[in-house]
């Protein structure tokens, strides 16, 4: 299976779904999923918006080396 994610279709794939997961935690509501740890967070803004805008760019960096 790992095999396939090396391939053109297989990183093509991955990197859209890297994408689609990361607008889903920028655009979405904080939730309190990891609320055990002491994450900071300014208004509407948290770590898990930092982390879905950090996977949005890696998933568009991605896709386009890919193409």
């Amino acid at each position: 299976m790992c095999d396939w994610f090396e391939s053109s279709t297989g990183m093509k794939v991955m990197s859209v779904a890297v994408l689609a997961g990361g607008l889903h935690l920028a655009l979405t509501e904080s939730q309190p999923v990891l609320n055990f740890l002491p994450l900071p967070s300014y208004k509407w803004f948290s770590a898990q918006h930092l982390l879905g805008g950090f996977l949005v760019v890696g998933g568009i960096c991605y896709l386009k080396k890919n193409m």
